[in-house]
């Protein structure tokens, strides 16, 4: 028999803080390049973060598993089968994510970091992970990278813990300079398997103990995953993507169109934005995400995309390359 995984959280390295290189923008170039992501302590205002954090701890205390008056949002021990602690329609409906992304503060934040105003891309999760049930060493809960989910969309994942994250709590860590290599998910046909825990050598992995304010930067290239919640508290943090809107650092981006879908044929989609209509034809490399991200069949596409449903469109001229919903 096999012995068990020791737990390798808590021999995890630090993340390289890069705090002290803002308005250096080609140190900070070297580190994103080397490392595949930027980490920042206690950059970001509170205040509106602080309102985020409420949304989700209001959401976990009106379907019964907190306190709302529990500074520590600890799980009360109701029954979980059957509910999602990632409450992205719930939020949705709340346009919750705004209250962080389009807050003057934050974006003047990321005026200082890119020097060019932010753009976001509107796909938010939002993340309310519960304590695990059993508790195994190997507490990795999906090692993957976000590119392969989105197919030639160019995006910077933005993570934001909303709670105090500890080596019990779990929270993010991240595969270090792994980005640079060839992708490591295994496919079965179009469906994108996780990668294999033992694909990332074991030293590869950073993590921090995260706190209110913090900022994780990662390549869309870049190997991560949250870990297992040993704690009796709920975890609380947000992942959405950004890009600088018409800079170079980290990199120049192709920004997409962000909109409705107003017309779907076998052939080619239109898009409406706040600058008018856009036709992008369809060939069969043209990847139309699902809703776990991947590729869909033809049939499969009317049912997730109704005319009317907010996307995002990644494009070359004319050609469509990627469409995902917004969220």
């Amino acid at each position: 028999m096999n012995a068990p995984r020791e737990d390798l959280v808590p021999m995890m390295r630090e993340f390289n803080v890069s705090n002290h290189l803002l308005g250096d923008h080609a140190s900070l170039e070297t580190a994103w390049h080397r490392d595949g992501y930027l980490f920042f302590r206690d950059v970001l205002d509170h205040e509106p973060l602080e309102r985020m954090r409420q949304q989700l701890i209001d959401h976990l205390a009106e379907n019964g598993f907190v306190d709302r008056a529990d500074p520590l949002v600890r799980w009360n021990g109701k029954p979980r089968e059957g509910f999602t602690f990632f409450p992205v329609r719930a939020m949705n409906e709340r346009r919750a994510s705004r209250t962080v992304m389009e807050d003057p503060k934050i974006r003047a934040f990321f005026q200082r970091l890119f020097d060019v105003p932010l753009y976001w891309v509107p796909f938010t999760e939002y993340r309310t992970t519960p304590p695990a049930i059993e508790r195994k060493p190997l507490r990795y809960d999906f090692i993957h990278e976000d590119a392969i989910y989105s197919d030639r969309l160019d995006f910077i994942i933005c993570w934001i813990p909303l709670s105090d994250i500890d080596a019990d709590v779990g929270g993010l860590c991240v595969a270090e300079g792994l980005h640079n290599g060839p992708c490591l998910h295994p496919k079965d046909g179009d469906k994108i398997l996780p990668i294999p825990a033992d694909s990332i050598p074991p030293d590869a992995w950073v993590r921090t103990n995260y706190r209110l304010g913090d900022l994780l930067l990662m390549s869309r290239r870049t190997p991560h995953t949250g870990l297992t919640n040993h704690s009796d508290r709920f975890r609380l943090s947000i992942d959405t993507r950004i890009l600088p809107d018409g800079g170079r650092f980290p990199f120049a981006p192709r920004l997409p169109y962000v909109g409705k879908l107003v017309e779907r044929t076998d052939t080619h989609v239109v898009v409406e934005d706040a600058q008018g209509r856009h036709k992008l034809r369809l060939d069969g490399a043209s990847y139309i995400r699902g809703l776990f991200g991947n590729k869909l069949t033809a049939p499969e596409i009317p049912d997730v995309y109704p005319i009317g449903s907010e996307v995002i469109t990644a494009y070359e001229g004319d050609l469509l390359q990627t469409m995902r919903p917004q969220n």
